[in-house]
């Protein structure tokens, strides 16, 4: 039994509360949402309540859903119920058994109290893991039914977005109708037109055969005439072909003599060239030895000048003695008075 402290109606409202903000109602968010109460309590409250929303009046449906899916709904609706509460009730017959075996156990083993107290233990843990299934197993039932409050919101806009469907084709049909006779009187106004039309165009396609024949005849004679002046052209093209075969190949002639007499004045220019580099060279040398030997007659002339100074200086002294000489040579005696000894 719950313990005083907690009330129904409180775990109640909390659990819809959550589920109404699109929470699952666990134990732990029931105590947060309440601020007070013992796991045990609440999880017994909640087991209460859900139960009696499993029990409850299913929502009704709108007529327009389809048997079969209605059908469907409650045939999963209540196997997701059986099978949380089956499993909810074999989970809590074995924690009972498991319970009552523990107490015989602890009362039959008073000379084992370790074993007993181990024993205890491994219980205790197992009913900690039942009750952990059990709360899992509320908790599933929970989610199956926030997916069938979602189903049937599904269904509610299915069926809104059918009903609109509905009256949009309703609305579409009967435009379609306005527009297919409009088009239809539009479409025998455009055969009239289309027939006249028609028989303008035979009109026009038989002047324009009358013209396209004469034309052919005409475009035929002007052919003729152009193949006649096609063949004289031919002649004429053969023959200045064959003038200018016989110009290019003595312009090949002309050009392989020219290049023949190029290369014969390219090794003459190399050769001529060679010569002058010679030349230059040897004038390079002889303007060396040229302005070596003016350095030469320079140095002789300027010893020549000496040389003449000195040979003017050697003939003056020379007059001066010849003169002096002159000047005091004795008078040579008669030849008829000092003959001279044989």
């Amino acid at each position: 039994m719950a313990r005083s402290g907690i009330r129904y109606e409180e775990v109640q409202e909390a659990a819809e509360t959550l589920l109404g903000r699109g929470l699952n109602p666990t134990i732990q968010r029931v105590r947060e949402l309440l601020g007070t109460g013992s796991n045990t309590t609440i999880s017994e409250h909640l087991k209460h309540w859900q139960q009696q929303l499993a029990e409850s009046p299913k929502a009704v449906l709108p007529p327009a859903v389809p048997e079969t899916v209605m059908t469907a709904l409650e045939s999963f609706w209540k196997i997701a119920i059986h099978q949380a509460e089956a499993a909810f009730e074999e989970q809590r017959a074995v924690a009972a058994q498991a319970v009552a075996a523990a107490e015989q156990a602890r009362d039959a083993a008073v000379a084992g109290e370790r074993q007993a107290q181990t024993a205890a233990d491994d219980l205790s843990r197992q009913l900690d893991a039942v009750t952990l299934s059990a709360r899992q197993l509320a908790d599933q039932l929970l989610v199956a039914q926030e997916r069938r409050a979602a189903a049937e919101i599904a269904i509610d806009a299915a069926e809104q977005r059918t009903q609109a469907a509905i009256d949009a084709g309703a609305q579409i049909r009967a435009e379609t109708e306005a527009r297919v006779a409009q088009m239809e009187t539009v479409l025998q106004q455009l055969r009239v037109d289309m027939s006249h039309q028609q028989t303008q165009a035979q009109q026009r396609i038989d002047d324009e055969r009358q013209r396209a024949e004469a034309n052919e005849t005409r475009l035929m004679h002007l052919l003729d005439q152009d193949r006649a002046e096609q063949a004289v052209e031919r002649q004429t093209f053969a023959a200045e072909r064959q003038e200018w075969k016989n110009r290019e190949a003595g312009w090949r002639m002309q050009q392989e003599a020219q290049r023949r007499e190029n290369i014969e004045i390219r090794a003459a220019l190399a050769t001529a060239e060679e010569r002058l580099r010679v030349r230059d060279t040897e004038l390079r040398q002889v303007r060396v030895a040229l302005a070596t030997a003016e350095n030469r007659y320079g140095d002789m002339a300027r010893a020549t000048d000496a040389l003449r100074g000195e040979l003017r200086a050697a003939l003056d002294a020379q007059n001066r003695l010849r003169q002096s000489f002159e000047m005091n040579r004795p008078t040579q005696p008669d030849p008829k008075i000092f003959p001279d000894s044989e």
